[in-house]
Parts: structure tokens; sequence; C-alpha cells
């Protein structure tokens, strides 16, 4: 009797639920960053099976420094978080890998809104502020103190992961978008 040392051609491997998410995010985000240039922020959102999304921010090589300086200059400048949502904006290239949502940011576009001070539309950082008050108060919190809008919530690594250190567990992993 022959012994087979692979499979024959018309045979399929048994494909099924491996049980570990992570090593696939894992892979996308790898592919995220080879795909994006150097100095940028890649931030990549994946759905969960329960309807949360997960979310990772990396830095391609020198985006984590840069990214730190510029922390560090957007808040001397006082710049706040509707200072960020639109610099970010501003400067985003969304792909799509499925549901996965892929954002680059390329940090010397940043730099450059935030060396100059960019703060956005004042009628928009004054909706957005009413907008954080109407969900704090729903939220049974208190508002945060006038302009009522929080400081710049950052695009580097240290302040990223300082302030999720500081979040409480159920911020971290949010619930469907």
């Amino acid at each position: 009797m022959p012994v087979l040392t692979a499979p024959p051609a018309n045979t399929r491997a048994a494909l099924g639920p491996a049980g570990d998410r992570r090593t696939v995010e894992q892979a996308v985000v790898a592919g995220a960053l080879a795909a994006a240039g150097p100095e940028t922020l890649v931030r990549t959102d994946i759905p969960q099976p329960d309807g949360s999304v997960r979310l990772y921010a990396s830095w391609t090589d020198g985006g984590g420094p840069l990214a730190d300086l510029i922390d560090r200059l957007a808040l001397a400048r006082g710049l706040d978080a509707w200072s960020w949502v639109e610099i970010l904006t501003h400067h985003q290239h969304t792909t799509h890998r499925g549901r996965i949502e892929v954002r680059t940011h390329p940090l010397r576009k940043v730099l450059a809104d935030v060396e100059r001070g960019h703060r956005g539309n004042e009628e928009d950082r004054a909706s957005f502020a009413r907008l954080l008050a109407d969900d704090a108060e729903q939220a049974g919190r208190t508002a945060l103190p006038g302009p009522g809008l929080p400081a710049w919530p950052g695009v580097g690594p240290r302040l990223w992961h300082r302030l999720w250190e500081a979040a409480p567990a159920a911020e971290r992993h949010r619930p469907g978008r």
C-alpha cells in the first residue's frame, strides 16, 4: 500500500474557528502598518462578535517619538479635544478591509497644524461642548467646567497609554459604534 506524503489534490483541509481572534487582529494591524509610510499613526477598529469595537493604535518608523512631540506642543498651546478631532479628521486616510476600518494619519501634517495652533471652527467647537455636556447629564456625570472640552487626547504612545491605563475597564472595550 503506498504511503501518501501529502493529501490528494482533491481533498480539502477542514477549516474552523481558531477561537483566538487576536492572532488575526494582530495580522491585520501588522498589514496596515506595513502599508503605511514612515512617521504615521495607524488606528485600526476591529468589530467584535459582541458588537463592541477593539481599537488598535500603532505607529510606523519614527512615528512614536514624533507623535509624543506633537502631544507636548499641542498641550503647551492649549489645544483641546475639538482641535484634535479637526486636525486628525483633516489628515486622515480611511480604508476598509471588510468590516475592519483602518485610519492613517501622516504625523508631519498633523505637526504642521499643531505648530500653527489650529483650533478648528468655533461654532463646531461650541456644538461639541454642548454634546459632551448633554451626554454627561444623561449619564448622571458632572459636566466639564467651561469651555466644556477635555484637553488634547493625544496622538503619541506616551499620552495614549497613560490615558488608556487611567480609563475604567468598561471604557477600554466599548460596545458597538
